[in-house]
This record gives C-alpha cells, structure tokens and sequence, in this order.
C-alpha cells in the first residue's frame, strides 16, 4: 500500500457500532441462502462459519459476505447507514485486524434471506438491486455483499481464487492486516466538543475528566495514568484553549490561565517517563531544534526587539536580530484610518545558522507609510539580517529549500530560501495552504473545498476543508461531518495519492512511528 502503509490504524471509537435497522426488512422478498460447503479464506484468515454469528452464505452459487463493522473494516471497506440515502459502501485504503463474532448456537445450513430494499451506492455509484442478477441480501438484520467480479474485482480490487482443495480465498491487501480498534475515555467538554489528543513515541496522551492528563502505552490503552493535571479557576478563572500536539517526537501541552491581557499561555514537555517540564509561560511562540531553542515573544502588537535564542542545555535567552524589528508578527495597516493591527505568526524556522521570520520595522512613531511586514533572514551570529522579497507577506512555510507564502490578498507564491523575485501561483484568496514533496494543497476562502495546485476540480467536491496537516510524509486532509461530500477524510502519500478515505466523521488524526490514529466526532 504505497510507502509501506503497514499505516497501523487504530480508531478511536466514541460511540458503539450500529448494526443496520430492521425498518423495511420485512417488506423485502424471500430467499433461500446456505452455508458454503467449502473452505473460505479471507485475508490469510480461515472463515470457521459453524458457530459464526454472521457467517459467510451462498446464494444461486455466489459467495455473500457480511457487512458488519467489523468485517467490512478487516476487508478494506466503510459502510455507513441513514434511513434517508440507505447504505453507503466505499473502499478506504486500510484493513483491519479479523475481530470473529462467535454465536454458541451452531448454524444450520439452510436459512432464508431477504433482498435489501433500500438505497444502495458503491463508491459513490448507485446500485438498483431490483435488477441485479446478485442482489444485496438482508440476513440476520446484516448487509451481505455478492463476491462477483464486478464488485469484489473491478469495485474493490480484491484477489480471489476458488479450487477444489483450498476452497475460494480473497484477499484485499498485499500486506497483513494493519488495523486495530481502541477507545479512549476522552473528555466531552461543555462546548460538546472532544477534549485534547495527540500520540507521540509509543504513548496516547489525552484529556481526561476534570483536567487530567493521561498517557497511556499504545500497546496497553486501558493501563493509562496521569501525568498531568490543568490547575484549578484562579481569580474567576479557569484553564482554557487546552491542546496537545506532537512536535519533533515530543509530546507538548499547551493551555491558557487568567484573562485575554493579563492571563498567560503556558507550553508543557510531558516525558516519556511520566513527568513533565515547563517549557514556557507568557505570550510567546518557542521552536526547539537540535542545538539550539527559538522564542519569539509575542505580547502585545507592536512588540520590538523579541526575538530570541538560547543553547540547549542553557538557562538564559539572548536577544538576536535587529532590536529596531518586531518579529513573529504580521502587522499590516487597515480601515480609513489606517490603523495598523499585528496577528501571532507560528511561521519560524531554523536551517543552519539562519532563522526565518516575519519581520516588520517598528519605530512606529516615526514615517514608515511604505514599511510592510516581510519574510527576514537572521543570522544567529552575527545578528545581520536580509529581507527576502519585497512582497506584503502575511504567512509563510519552508519545504525543501522553497518558500510559499500567502500575501496581505491570500494569494499564493513562492519564492527560492535565498531570496529574490516571488513567483505567483494562486490568484485567489486562499484559506489553507500545506506542501508535501513539492504538491501544493489548498483551500479557497470562498468555498473551503480542497485543491491541489495544477488541478481546477476540487479533489473531494462538497468536502469543506476543516484542517490540513502534513506529518510524517503524509498530508492529512480532514473535512467538516457538514460537508456534502462523500468522504470526511483523506490521507495523502509523498507522490499525491490516496491511501487512505473514511465517510466516518473525524476529530482529529496522528500519524507516528507508522501508527495512524484518529478521533471520531459523535
């Protein structure tokens, strides 16, 4: 599966698996079905249907398989029910590990089936199962599927043969199964929304009850403990903006006490070991690299001489850069008056001996009406400092030695890291930007959809881009369960292909040591 996606796929799950109502069932036609009368192998895995609670059935000398949660996840599929579009079946990228539903009651081997009544699509193409010659049949209020070439093949890309001695064997994968299931007690919060997640190294760290933060060992998610806990209201108020992500192996929390001005963020290091190191406290962007740490501070709008630097292993920062700049900031004029207003910038970065920042002259008493916020090249020894373009640049990102950036219309460019004449590449307000190996994905800020530069068609129609996310040589594409397209996810290889859709509403996903992990939203 491209880039070796043994991608293991463990799924949050927060609420149970429906199996399919029985509204309408007992309107649909009768059919006679059996049991095989031969061995059946599915993904390396021998189907014992004796004591299967949803065995494999035969009907007019097809193979049915069962559409439950889990068998259809161990052969590489989603299934999603609504009593409006009727069911909806799509090949996702990624298989589950085989999860048997025992029955202590042995099957017979004649049962009576019913043809499905309702709507039916296929990847997103619709199945009139009145005229199918291997209609989809209701069996044990489940959804089974016809193996005929035409879906099992052409639709899925399944291997199948079928002999004398070995009976038929399918497979959906080349690959051994690389899915499992685990939930978490994640925190719902007041909002409704779902408490902060991310794994880092071989942990899950997530927000518990009542400000807890747990790790609990991939391997053992029920063995969880607390390694932190958010402090309590102080002064009328309590933590807030609480996150945890992922950066450079290290599992970081983040989260705000007090009020808008005199409150205070407060950066956190939770350890592999369980313990936990303050980072940070204030208004400020951080940015640890192998050598050296990088702080930007960030309190108040017009905030000069604050960038920062310090070895690792030391105690104190030291000003670097020109103390006449004010860094990390976009700052940009605006209304009649022409005010000016500064937006918190997360770009930052640190190649070589070189950091690259947004910077803005800020002797801002004096006549600067021609001064605009620029992408700066500071040396961290000798304190010069280059401005890269003449662009207005409002955000910027750095992949292999190219910078793209957005500029004060949201148009994209892009530009060589040492600097010169931007080159224009999207002419349209953009909202999201993310590049992977040189693709550039984006979302425009009139409808949100998700696109990737040279391609006119959004490449999933009616999705509304909620994050976009590039981790571990993947991009991540996660969009709103209100969106009118198919899928809510997608994930992305280095060389632009899908590896993996889900019609499963999504929170969040993390990818890490080759483990994909994601959140499902209720």
């Amino acid at each position: 599966m491209g880039r070796k996606v043994c991608l293991f796929l463990f799924i949050l799950i927060m609420t149970a698996a429906m199996m399919m109502p029985a509204t309408k069932a007992e309107a649909a036609s009768s059919v006679r079905v059996s049991l095989p009368a031969f061995k059946v192998s599915l993904n390396g895995v021998n189907i014992e249907n004796n004591f299967n609670q949803y065995p494999l059935i035969v009907y007019n000398d097809i193979t049915y398989f069962p559409m439950t949660y889990y068998d259809s996840r161990f052969m590489g599929l989603e299934t999603a029910w609504d009593s409006s579009t009727g069911l909806k079946i799509i090949k996702t990228g990624a298989n589950w590990s085989y999860q048997k539903q025992e029955s202590s009651i042995k099957n017979s081997i004649i049962y009576n089936a019913r043809i499905a009544p309702f709507k039916i699509t296929v990847n997103g193409k619709t199945i009139d199962n009145s005229k199918e010659q291997y209609p989809l049949l209701l069996f044990r209020n489940i959804t089974y599927f016809p193996l005929t070439w035409r879906f099992a093949v052409e639709e899925f890309d399944w291997k199948y043969i079928f002999d004398q001695n070995n009976g038929l064997t399918v497979n959906s994968t080349d690959s051994t199964p690389s899915a499992v299931q685990v939930t978490l007690p994640i925190v719902t919060l007041k909002t409704g929304e779902k408490g902060a997640f991310t794994m880092a190294g071989d942990y899950f760290y997530y927000e518990g009850a009542n400000g807890i933060i747990y790790q609990a060992p991939i391997n053992d998610p029920a063995n969880a403990k607390n390694v932190y806990k958010l402090p309590d209201s102080e002064h009328g108020f309590a933590y807030d903006f609480t996150s945890l992500k992922t950066e450079n192996g290290k599992a970081l929390l983040s989260y705000h006490t007090g009020g808008a001005t005199m409150g205070s963020d407060h950066l956190i290091w939770l350890k592999d070991d369980g313990t936990s190191e303050v980072l940070d406290s204030g208004y400020s962007l951080i940015k640890t690299y192998e050598n050296y740490t990088v702080r930007v501070e960030q309190r108040g709008p017009f905030f000069v001489d604050n960038l920062q630097i310090r070895k690792n292993g030391e105690k104190d920062y030291i000003n670097i850069g020109n103390p006449d700049y004010s860094y990390g900031m976009y700052i940009h004029k605006y209304g009649e008056n022409k005010s000016r207003r500064a937006t918190s910038s997360k770009d930052l970065y640190l190649i070589d001996d070189e950091i690259y920042v947004l910077g803005y002259y800020g002797y801002f008493l004096e006549n600067t009406n021609d001064e605009t916020t620029g992408i700066y090249r500071v040396n961290i020894n000798t304190n010069a400092q280059v401005r890269l373009c003449d662009n207005e640049v409002a955000s910027f990102k750095i992949v292999n030695d190219i910078i793209y950036f957005a500029d004060q219309n949201q148009h994209l460019y892009k530009l060589p890291l040492t600097g010169g004449t931007a080159e224009l590449l999207v002419d349209k307000a953009v909202d999201s930007y993310e590049v992977l190996e040189g693709k550039l994905y984006y979302s425009l800020k009139d409808n949100n959809q998700l696109y990737v530069y040279g391609n006119e068609e959004s490449v999933n129609p009616g999705g509304i881009l909620k994050s976009l996310e590039v981790q571990n040589g993947y991009m991540i594409a996660i969009f709103d369960k209100l969106s009118e397209s198919q899928y809510k996810l997608m994930i992305f290889n280095e060389d632009g292909k899908v590896l993996y859709k889900s019609i499963e509403n999504v929170l969040l996903v993390r990818i890490d040591n080759g483990k994909v992990v994601f959140v499902k939203d209720n």
